[in-house]
């Protein structure tokens, strides 16, 4: 399938927030963009909103269906698609599915065999995070990689209090987890990432703070994948999560007023460290950095450098997955191995009775 001579039109399912920002950048894109969602709430201005994917079909045919539907709705938007567009071309926000649906998904998939499917992942897109690894080889490269270190921080509970919602099948693991994943993926050579893939939770060193209401609030992992030591942290409730997941050196970050986030990468290859702090990024004296400015610093023996990047890999994730599923030879096959990872991450975070959670058959 090729983009029409007036226009690809590009259908959004939920217009919830990751809807509206989706429908927001491809319309200043250019694209034609519709939107598939019973009760939008605030209709977006000037763009035609349907009730059913089929309603949306019948307007007008659609080059992609963007689904930004819940997680748990996922599978059942996928297939309500297909039902209407055999052929469909599908990019799905991350998660891509919950872990015991992985079979139910790709059968689905195997029963369409001329549908693309891509997940939205935007930090594999990070142009920061491909300088890093240029700089890496450029300033380091006789040193080998000891450690990669990811940290993701939000206080959600302002976001949960107003109507978000609150992620009861992976805790703080639904979160941000699968965009560390992703920039752990980036900074380690691929078998090695490979290797890190491998480890079971069990093998880990795993510190997770429950929670009634949140199921989980923080978690901190530490892993060792072919001689390096990989490490990820994240937290939902801020800086201090009740003191039972502390929170590592290697994120004790400045935030500007009443701002949470923070979003950290760290690589040390022999003497020489790479810090990437991604937007929101608030400088060591309080200055707030513009919107998707990212700050890249390099120590070592004698070596101190630093570089702003403008840059959103959201923008740039939207334009790759686009490219990639009009293109002629489609887009690479899906790799599940994050998605159930995460459902092992939780499984051993907090047991619960669920389908062959453990045993995905995940494609890679």
């Amino acid at each position: 399938m090729t983009p029409r001579a007036f226009g690809t039109h590009i259908c959004v399912i939920g217009y919830g927030a990751a809807g509206r920002l989706h429908q927001r950048l491809l319309s200043d894109l250019g694209f034609d963009v519709s939107v598939v969602d019973p009760a939008p709430g605030v209709p977006p201005t000037g763009i035609p909103v349907f009730d059913r994917p089929e309603q949306a079909e019948r307007h007008r045919p659609v080059d992609i269906w963007s689904v930004c539907s819940p997680t748990a709705t996922h599978v059942a938007t996928v297939a309500d698609v297909l039902a209407v567009d055999p052929t469909a071309r599908l990019l799905v926000e991350k998660p891509l599915c919950r872990t015991w649906e992985i079979r139910e998904l790709t059968s689905l998939l195997d029963h369409h065999p001329d549908a693309r499917l891509v997940v939205m992942d935007q930090y594999r897109h990070s142009q920061a995070m491909a300088l890093l690894r240029t700089l890496r080889q450029e300033l380091a490269p006789r040193h080998a990689l000891r450690a990669v270190r990811v940290g993701f921080g939000k206080d959600r509970r302002p976001d949960i209090a107003a109507g978000r919602f609150v992620d009861h099948d992976y805790g703080v693991f639904g979160y941000e987890w699968l965009h560390m994943l992703a920039l752990v993926r980036g900074a380690l050579p691929p078998k090695t990432y490979d290797a890190y893939m491998r480890t079971s939770p069990q093998e880990c060193g795993l510190r997770v703070a429950l929670d009634p209401e949140l199921t989980s609030a923080a978690a901190h992992e530490q892993a060792v994948a072919d001689g390096v030591d990989v490490e990820l942290y994240s937290t939902i409730v801020g800086p201090d999560p009740s003191g039972r997941v502390a929170v590592p050196g290697w994120f004790d970050l400045p935030t500007a007023a009443g701002e949470s986030r923070q979003r950290h990468v760290e690589v040390l290859a022999g003497p020489v460290r790479f810090g990437l702090d991604l937007d929101p990024v608030t400088l060591p004296r309080g200055t707030r950095l513009p919107r998707n400015t990212h700050r890249l610093v390099v120590e070592g023996p004698e070596l101190r450098r630093e570089w702003l990047i403008h840059d959103s890999p959201l923008d740039n994730a939207l334009r790759w997955s686009v490219a990639a599923l009009l293109s002629p030879a489609g887009p690479p096959g899906l790799d599940l191995r994050g998605v159930a990872r995460i459902g092992l991450l939780a499984e051993t975070a907090h047991p619960r009775s669920r389908p062959s959670s453990v045993r995905t058959g995940v494609r890679t």
